[in-house]
């Protein structure tokens, strides 16, 4: 079978419930769709899993019907996004972006859902509001959309498995690949192989995955519930994939990847590795690592 695309996946609300897809489309900020919505609390900056209070996001649905965005939640009456009222800026980590508001009803409607003041804000799609990747990581033209910082997550079944056999057995069920909210999963690799590749070819894309994922709390909320029921799978990942190097440190779990060339990615397509590398050395004391 070789490798192949084992999963596609698109968040279109940052740190909302995302959905998987047969296909998707690559474009230079990352899957179309993907991360093209954001909630900012009253000073504009951006709001996610992490924070107290927000661990009702993954509830959040997303659908598009007749050119509007349709948003859900549990005990909420569905939300239709269809015009915007201006333009705003906005705070993800250290970057400051021009994004258009949403409007009051819809930040009525998120801060109900949330139980705090917030507002919806899309991205612009101008050019000269495009948002950069970090020039350290990844080349000097790269943009992304309102992901952390880069335009794709790829992740490996293999290494997912080799993880839960390191778990509590009463962990083991409940952590599946959503915790670690993946655009691209690979199945056919060796455990933890992804951290030894650095160029793949998928049909037209080619994408270069150029930085270890640092982990954070949003992998121990159940991305269906919303309830966090232990530490897990962030506290074994601490213990058997932790590192720290000159530039970098953290428990990592997957690979940041940035596009060369855009295109479709399928559902079952064949991958095919065309460049490998040396995994980097903030990985080098891992436990759990590519043989």
């Amino acid at each position: 079978m070789g490798i192949r695309v084992a999963a596609c996946r698109i968040y279109p609300l940052k740190s909302a419930a995302g959905y998987e897809t047969e296909q998707m489309e690559i474009l230079p900020r990352g899957p179309k769709g993907d991360r093209e919505w954001l909630l900012v609390n009253e000073e504009n900056g951006f709001l996610t899993q992490r924070l107290r209070g927000c661990e009702k996001m993954p509830l959040i649905g997303t659908a598009a019907e007749g050119g509007n965005t349709v948003f859900s939640a549990p005990a909420m009456p569905p939300l239709t996004v269809a015009e915007f009222q201006g333009e705003t800026q906005v705070t993800i980590w250290k970057d400051t972006v021009t994004a258009q508001d949403a409007g009051n009803a819809a930040a009525a409607w998120f801060s109900e859902y949330l139980g705090m003041p917030c507002r919806l804000v899309r991205l612009s799609e101008k050019p000269e509001h495009r948002r950069k990747t970090s020039e350290k990581w990844g080349p000097p033209d790269g943009v992304v959309g309102f992901a952390d910082g880069f335009p794709l997550l790829v992740t490996n079944t293999a290494s997912l498995a080799a993880l839960v056999q390191h778990l509590p057995e009463t962990d083991r069920a409940q952590v599946d690949m959503t915790r670690f909210r993946p655009n691209l999963v690979l199945d056919g690799l060796e455990p933890f192989e992804e951290d030894a590749l650095y160029k793949i070819r998928i049909g037209d894309v080619v994408l270069q995955l150029v930085k270890p994922c640092a982990r954070c709390k949003i992998t121990t909320i159940c991305q269906q519930t919303g309830e966090t029921l232990s530490n897990e799978p962030l506290k074994t990942l601490t213990k058997l994939r932790r590192g720290k190097s000159d530039d970098l440190a953290g428990a990592f779990f997957g690979q940041n990847a940035v596009p060369e060339t855009c295109g479709m990615i399928r559902k079952g397509d064949k991958v095919e590795i065309l460049e490998r590398r040396t995994p980097h050395p903030a990985l080098a004391d891992a436990i759990l690592k590519f043989a």
